[in-house]
Parts: C-alpha cells; structure tokens; sequence
C-alpha cells in the first residue's frame, strides 16, 4: 500500500497494482491539482512528485515503465497491463514521437520506438502487438479509428512541449 497526500491535504492509501499510469502535472491540464496525476481506476492528484510517486509504486510493482511522453517529460506506464506497440495514424507522425501503447482503454503516445514499447511489455507479460508497419492500410485504419471516435489518448490536448 502506498500512502501519499492529496493537494487537499488528506491522506490518500494507493494499491500499487492498481496504478495504470502516473505523470508530472501540467499548468495546461491540471493547474493547481498537485505535483503529480495518477490513473488507477479512478484519478488521483497528490502533492508528491511524479518521480518519487513512481519509485515508490515500482517498488510494489516491478511492472512500472518509465518512458517518454510526447511533451518531453517521463510517464510511468503499468506495462503489464499495457498493449503494444500500436500502429501512429499519419496525424501521429511527427518529429520525436515514436511509438504508443494502449492502458486503460486509452492511447498513450510516446518518444520510444516500437521496438522498445514491445520490449518493455513483454518483459512483463503485457499484451505483446507485432511491431507496426507504415503501410497504407495500418495508416488508414488509424485514421478511421480516430475519426470515429473509437480511439481517445491520454493528455489529448498536450500536442506541443512546454
């Protein structure tokens, strides 16, 4: 169990294996919501840093992956529970993102590339995916996805670094 501080103040008792992902809070998202987001379930904003909030769940879950969100700053996935690499649709085909992973029903984009993603999740006995191909057809059935609404990212908003 881990224990951390609510911005209000209250204590907040965490089960580890709960935790899907944990970021840094961002003014543009989470202005005044705590130093640090956590996705288990529900959402959690503590006081802690993200930093200290991942070494402490990773100690009770060896599954917490460390990668890059596209804004630049860590992101800790639950790599047990995560499903990838998932194939970048053309609009998701920028400078320094790499790959993305599907947790909690959503997608998380990130900087590593598809070889690293599915490395990290087969480590942990994740949902392991073939590693994409460019190819027209995986490119248009992300499109799809994306215009029909059967596909929402994680920090959808947060498309450019601070």
């Amino acid at each position: 169990m881990i224990r951390l501080m609510r911005r209000s103040g209250t204590p907040l008792e965490l089960e580890a294996s709960q935790v899907l992902r944990i970021r840094k809070t961002d003014p543009r998202l989470d202005d005044g919501l705590g130093n640090t987001l956590i996705n288990a379930g529900q959402t959690f904003f503590v006081q802690e840093e993200a930093a200290a909030v991942a070494a402490a769940v990773k100690a009770e879950l060896p599954s917490l992956y460390r990668f890059t969100h596209r804004i630049g700053a860590p992101v800790w996935v639950n790599v047990h529970a995560a499903k990838g690499p998932m194939p970048l649709a053309p609009n998701h085909r920028v400078p320094g993102l790499g790959s993305a992973l599907d947790i909690g029903g959503k997608r998380q984009y990130v900087r590593e590339s598809p070889e690293e993603v599915r490395s990290a999740i087969a480590a942990a006995g994740g949902d392991v995916q073939p590693i994409p191909d460019e190819g027209l057809w995986v490119q248009g059935r992300e499109t799809l996805r994306e215009i029909l609404g059967s596909l929402e990212a994680w920090d959808e908003e947060l498309t450019t670094p601070e």
